[in-house]
């Protein structure tokens, strides 16, 4: 059902595609910008393990010898090898089998044709977020439009712009994981399938199946993302339901061998998860919802030493938060039922099924807005709803001031984005330019720490100078003669994260003194945090 045309004049059009043009060129620009300056954190370590064909036991048991290692011995594992094959990657993949497996096979794939630096494995995600824009064009035009009508295409528009300049899937866009592939993927399946529900016709069902089977194999989460669309269609489009059921039914029959990958990898999928389950307060999560949504679009540095410019933060938050509930009351209130009950299905679908999650497991997995992706995309459709009517509407000048001031947030968020990482995104990384900094200082260093702190070593690596030592005991277990043998009075020793027992063994073998020289901020009550000790000998 399309939606009735407001009235606009064709130069209006044209400036108006003017202005998209420009804001879609300048989220073009901060996507590519500074491309390898943000810290390359645990998880995208994790993304070049996995592409270079190794898992985390088999980097463990070649690296946790309690020998010296240098910045060079780490990063060979963030580097594809001639002795790790291809057809080694399913192997690889299925040690995580939490992440669905497409997005890493592309990688690999990438990474042979354009090396394994910082920048080749971003860029890969920077092409699939640029692609992510006229994905969303499409999806805005065909929601609130047929093909010939201009009110669908003001809508795709602004939507594309929005996208274009949010900060938060900026941030994602130059990271090397999934996300905006998933992101690409969605939009493109969403697109099809409202096609394939107006006309009813084979060769558009075929289409939105063929593009579900990518999106499921992107991001498991996908399943409930249909699982909404589903519900939407059952209720408001039941003539449609049949011909939904077989086709989504299909695409996810081809998901069956990796499901039987997860069932027979069950404990170590639970062991990779485990965060998801340590206990987080209703009201944390609530938070961060909260603060999710507003980074969608005001991402800057939080002044917690500046009153007045925190304060103004806070009020610009609460607008921000404002305008995007007002935004999904207007689609409710103005766009059919049709329309709005599939853009809000799927946006709902994530949250809801993982909250209810943590609130019988006590854990945290809808606190992370990383998962939020399909939710934030139905916003900003929302938000292009209703830009494109205020555009068009008799107090078009208050409608533009609101709108301007939305986009200029979005801008300004952006600019930051350029030397500031937030908080959100990398949190357990966030921390390395500051130990890196402190580490360097000293002249030929070691840096002593624990299996579990691997993947933090290989991230720390690419910023540590070539003379660093780093020992990674053989297990938590580790005995005291080895410890002592390790610490070389005549160097400067630093302590990453140790562990109760290393501290306890320092002191017992009389090695010297530990003194805290770094701990984390923490976003979040039971979140984990890097910290570095250096040790003062007696």
């Amino acid at each position: 059902m399309p939606v009735t045309e407001p009235v606009i004049s064709p130069r209006q059009y044209r400036l108006w595609s003017f202005v998209v043009a420009v804001l879609v060129g300048l989220g073009i620009f901060f996507r590519v910008a500074n491309l390898g300056e943000p810290v390359y954190w645990v998880d995208e370590v994790a993304t070049s393990m996995r592409v270079s064909g190794y898992t985390q036991a088999e980097v463990t048991a070649q690296v946790a010898t309690g020998e010296a290692l240098t910045v060079e011995d780490l990063q060979k594992f963030q580097t594809i090898r001639r002795d790790r094959p291809p057809n080694d990657l399913l192997r690889v993949l299925s040690k995580s089998p939490e992440h669905a497996p497409l997005y890493f096979m592309l990688a690999r794939f990438w990474a042979e044709r354009f090396g394994t630096s910082v920048v080749a494995m971003r860029s890969l995600s920077v092409i699939c977020s640029i692609l992510t824009l006229p994905a969303m064009y499409g999806l805005g035009r065909s929601l609130f439009s047929d093909r010939t009508s201009r009110a669908g295409a003001l809508v795709g528009q602004t939507a594309m712009a929005l996208l274009a300049i949010s900060p938060f899937f900026v941030a994602y866009a130059q990271e090397a994981r999934p996300y905006s592939l998933w992101v690409c993927l969605l939009l493109l399946s969403g697109q099809w399938l409202w096609r394939a529900l107006q006309t009813n016709r084979l060769r558009h069902w075929v289409c939105y199946g063929l593009l579900l089977i990518p999106t499921l194999y992107t991001s498991i989460l996908s399943i409930l993302v249909v699982l909404g669309q589903g519900l939407a269609v059952l209720v408001f489009q039941t003539k449609r339901w049949w011909n939904y059921a077989i086709s989504t039914g299909l695409a996810l029959l081809t998901m069956l061998p990796w499901v039987w990958i997860i069932l027979s990898q069950w404990e170590t999928l639970q062991s990779n998860t485990r965060w998801m389950y340590l206990p987080l307060p209703v009201w944390e999560i609530f938070g961060a919802w909260l603060y999710g949504l507003a980074v969608v679009f005001f991402d800057v540095p939080v002044a917690i030493d500046r009153p007045v410019v925190l304060v103004l933060q806070i009020i610009i938050a609460a607008v921000t938060l404002s305008l995007l509930g007002y935004a999904v009351y207007y689609l409710v209130r103005h766009a059919p039922r049709s329309v709005w009950s599939y853009v809000l299905a799927g946006a709902l679908a994530v949250p809801t099924v993982l909250f209810l999650g943590d609130l019988v497991r006590n854990g945290q997995a809808s606190a992370s807005p990383r998962y939020m992706m399909p939710t934030f995309l139905g916003i900003l459709m929302a938000l292009a709803y209703w830009f494109s009517h205020g555009l068009l509407a008799k107090r078009k000048r208050q409608n533009l001031i609101v709108i301007g001031l939305l986009l200029s947030i979005g801008l300004v968020s952006c600019v930051f984005g350029l030397t500031e990482t937030s908080p959100y995104q990398k949190s357990r990384s966030l921390s390395n330019a500051a130990i890196t900094a402190l580490i360097n200082q000293a002249a030929a260093p070691q840096v002593i720490t624990i299996p579990h702190y691997i993947q933090d070593s290989m991230s720390l690596s690419y910023d540590l100078n070539s003379d660093v030592s780093l020992y990674i005991l053989p297990s938590p277990d580790f005995s005291e003669e080895t410890l002592a043998r390790i610490v070389d009075p005549k160097r400067p020793t630093f302590f990453l994260t140790p562990s109760e027992r290393m501290k306890t063994t320092v002191e017992s073998q009389q090695l010297g003194i530990l003194h805290s020289v770094y701990q984390a901020n923490k976003l979040k009550s039971g979140e984990f945090g890097l910290n570095l000790w250096f040790l003062e000998s007696d």
